[in-house]
């Protein structure tokens, strides 16, 4: 499997899929008769069709079918965010060559022009961290190398150039910088250490480059050999890593699925004012109780958000046929990384294969908005974190979900459940 020249091919077997959504709640014991959170509430919604996603600005009590006819239209490989009052999209065609786009939001609405662009060649950019007002990343994934922008113009202000840090003694062939988090000034960011771009497989071992975000260069590259490589390549949420309430880094790696004999997968973690993976720690997830069972071959897809207290809520499975896209069998999970243990979201059934969930904390930090779908239709979800009740917020009918953003603007980078202040 080949992410990067397969990866459109993945989202329309999804989006095909999931065209006939016809929003029966059957395949869940969600309650539709619970209230939405606030029915007004804007977000940023992206909805995946067979070879574009359309986004824009919505409630989650609109009619979906009838709200993507006024959205915009991009790619469907790559990321939305919302970002000091603007809307961000960086999407790559076939081909690798990538668009970052700022759209302004203005009296609860986003402008049908972007107010900025930006083109990266050939480099497959699908990832966005932001630092600050003054400053974001955009990381490429075939091209080696991580380039810090001004936000507002989009003006390219320098490039951290990764080529030297292949991990060759793996064998690796490219760098492929992925998930990432700031902490303390410094851009923790996984590298994937690709050794076979035919086979999407990345290094046998963990690799985070920390990086100085005031002078973009690189301190030094970090490795443990207790996982496979940690964080993710792709666009779904950049958030295979995340910090903790205290100030804990944590990375996960699937092993690239486990198809691999003698790669681990699992948690790694790099302690408070530490620059080194913390040599006498690791979480399993394949040794974690799960579903009854004391150990599985599951493994955490790429996309989920961090909850606080030390649980993530995620998406989980395994490939026991990796040919068969039309097998819904991956599980929406909450893991306690802190007491080692993995907990199916019981209300909510399993969905395909490779579809791109899209989960997020909502702004007030106590519900995760989870995009969702299965052979009877696709559906917005809220999953309330102190119960763990599951209600239903929208039906999809067009598409499926893609991202589900909260307008916040956050005062720090994923630090425990972020303060956050309503636009």
């Amino acid at each position: 499997m080949n992410l990067f020249k397969n990866k459109l091919t993945f989202a329309a077997l999804a989006s095909t899929m999931m065209l006939a959504a016809c929003g029966d709640d059957s395949s869940s014991n969600a309650s539709s008769d619970e209230p939405s959170k606030e029915s007004g509430d804007l977000y940023l919604l992206s909805f995946m069709m067979e070879t574009s996603q359309f986004f824009g600005l919505g409630t989650l009590s609109g009619n979906q079918s009838k709200m993507v006819e006024d959205f915009n239209e991009a790619a469907n490989t790559g990321a939305v965010a919302y970002f000091d009052g603007s809307v961000y999209t960086l999407v790559a065609d076939d081909g690798g060559n990538s668009t970052l786009s700022r759209y302004e939001v203005k009296d609860d609405k986003m402008s049908e022009k972007a107010a900025a662009t930006v083109k990266f060649t050939g480099t497959n950019a699908i990832m966005m961290k932001f630092v600050d007002g003054d400053k974001m990343y955009v990381e490429e994934a075939l091209g080696d190398a991580i380039t810090a922008l001004d936000p507002k113009t989009l003006k390219k202000m320098a490039t951290i150039d990764l080529s030297g840090y292949i991990d060759e003694e793996s064998g690796a062939m490219s760098s492929v910088p992925g998930s990432a988090v700031i902490r303390d000034d410094k851009m923790f960011v996984s590298l994937n250490q690709f050794v076979d771009f035919d086979q999407a497989i990345a290094g046998p071992r963990a690799s985070v480059a920390i990086i100085d975000v005031k002078t973009d260069k690189v301190d030094k590259v970090i490795y443990s050999d207790k996982v496979a490589a940690v964080g993710g390549m792709d666009d779904m949420n950049n958030t295979a890593s995340f910090v903790d309430e205290k100030g804990d880094i944590y990375f996960y790696s699937n092993a690239s699925y486990s198809f691999i004999e003698g790669y681990q997968e699992g948690w790694v973690r790099i302690k408070k004012g530490k620059e080194e993976f913390d040599k006498d720690w690791v979480f399993r997830m394949h040794d974690a109780a799960y579903d009854g069972k004391k150990s599985n071959n599951n493994s955490l897809m790429v996309g989920g958000t961090y909850i606080g207290d030390g649980k993530f809520f995620g998406f989980f499975g395994n490939f026991a046929d990796p040919n068969n896209w039309y097998d819904y069998e991956w599980q929406y999970v909450v893991v306690d990384i802190y007491n080692k243990t993995v907990e199916k979201v019981k209300d909510l059934s399993p969905t395909i294969s490779w579809f791109a969930p899209s989960i997020h904390l909502d702004a007030d930090g106590k519900s995760v908005l989870v995009g969702h779908a299965d052979k009877k239709g696709g559906a917005i979800y809220r999953y309330d974190i102190e119960s763990g009740k599951v209600s239903k917020e929208m039906d999809v009918t067009t598409g499926n979900a893609y991202y589900i953003v909260p307008l916040i603007e956050y005062t720090c980078d994923l630090c425990g459940k972020p303060e956050v202040v309503k636009k």
